[in-house]
């Protein structure tokens, strides 16, 4: 297929992605923060077809403490609340089957309809170290949802003038180089937005403790090569929204957390923080995370978040034109942030059923949304041509790849409403 990026029909089918699972290996306890020894497969994306989040191999070093074993199912509690037709316990049955019933620590999930709050829930423990049950109160990691965040922050201030979405972003930086590879001084807005710069996915930087912070990252980034023309193709790559987050504090003139919060987060009365690696925050679930890593801290902007479900599932329901709000966006902005990159390329039609758009991820049946992926964890969020919005957020290792839990979703619904009816 040729002049942009189709989209597959995601299928019914609990193995309808293509597949990297994560093994879980064993937990150690040092005295300050417990750390979940694991081993992790995060794919890389391709230029030419659009797989599922990225991530990087990286082995755990070898431990001495004692394990505990985390492969069976954990201890799970259900903290629900339904509301209208929708029979909640069957739709916790599906997501269950597929989460802790699978192994994983928590999972928590959130069911609006058309603003309106359908069904809350949350199973496994949020802290097992603690014995404490996960509750609907509880924050999970988004990973790369939260760029979902950034991306309504950057098209607010496009909107107000602020930011020129076809303009040169080092520019609006106020950065004249010289750089490293000159086409950097070319990279559009939009073309960050939409992972078509030319940036590389530079997993080491990000998985590998290859940078502190994310601003490091973005910083870094001005030093590479590209991988291609900006706007010739499509590598989805978290340097771009780093160097979005950058943008977001240069002309807010506030720390990029700070402006997120003013911005995004209070409109919609969500009360989300970006997170560490470690040493989590009373509320947070616990992550499993090897020893040595940091990509929380260098995700950021790309990554870095975490919320509760229905935070998210109220983040989404924002960005919808029949909501009766509040909206984060005007419809015609939206539209435009739906609507598929068109690269200049021979791109077959991605494997998994989806394509990208500005921030969002734009999936075969017409939802439309972002899913995320690092170390112990899984996170989705669609907003659902039948007017459902969903988000569901994992800390465990299941199902092995984030793209699978669309499909989990769609069961879940289906025996919700079925039941319910």
């Amino acid at each position: 297929m040729t002049g942009g990026i189709g989209v597959a029909i995601v299928t019914l089918a609990f193995a309808s992605c293509s597949s990297d699972p994560t093994a879980a290996k064993s937990v150690s306890t040092p005295a300050a923060t417990a750390v979940v020894q694991v081993t992790t497969s995060e794919p890389a994306r391709s230029t030419t077809t659009l797989p599922s989040p990225p991530t990087t191999t990286t082995p755990a070093p070898s431990t001495t403490t004692t394990p505990i074993t985390t492969t069976s199912t954990p201890p799970t509690s259900t903290i629900s609340q339904s509301h209208g037709s929708f029979d909640g316990a069957a739709f916790d049955s599906v997501i269950a089957a597929a989460t802790v019933g699978a192994g994983d620590i928590s999972v928590g999930a959130a069911v609006l309809r058309d603003g309106a709050v359908l069904h809350t829930t949350a199973l496994g423990m949020e802290n097992p170290f603690q014995s404490k049950p996960a509750t609907t109160d509880t924050r999970f990691r988004l990973a790369s949802v939260s760029k979902m965040l950034t991306a309504v922050a950057i098209m607010q201030l496009v909107n107000q003038g602020s930011i020129q979405l076809d303009q040169p972003f080092a520019g609006q930086l106020g950065l004249d180089g010289p750089f490293t590879d000159q086409r950097v001084a070319t990279v559009t807005v939009r073309q960050l937005m939409s992972h078509t710069s030319g940036f590389s996915a530079a997993h080491g930087i990000f998985f590998g403790h290859g940078v502190d912070t994310w601003r490091q990252a973005a910083d870094n980034a001005l030093g590479q090569a590209l991988q291609f023309d900006p706007g010739t193709a499509f590598q989805y790559s978290n340097t771009n929204f780093c160097l979005l987050g950058l943008m977001v504090e240069s002309v807010t003139g506030q720390s990029f957390e700070s402006a997120i919060r003013e911005r995004v987060l209070k409109p919609v009365g969500i009360n989300a923080h970006l997170a560490p690696t470690f040493d989590t925050e009373p509320g947070d679930a616990l992550h499993a995370a090897s020893p040595g890593r940091n990509y929380m801290e260098a995700l950021g902007p790309a990554g870095g978040w975490v919320a509760t479900p229905l935070d998210v599932a109220k983040l989404a329901d924002a960005l919808r034109a029949e909501s009766p709000g509040p909206h984060l966006l005007d419809e015609s902005t939206v539209d435009k942030m739906r609507v598929s990159v068109n690269v200049p390329v021979e791109i077959p039609p991605p494997a998994n059923g989806w394509s990208y758009g500005l921030g969002l991820m734009l999936f075969g049946d017409g939802s439309w949304g972002h899913t995320g992926t690092i170390e112990s964890t899984h996170a989705v969020v669609v907003n659902r041509p039948d007017g459902l919005t969903v988000a569901v957020l994992v800390s465990g290792k299941e199902p092995g790849n984030t793209d699978d839990l669309l499909p989990v979703i769609d069961l879940a619904v289906a025996a919700a409403s079925s039941r319910a009816g």
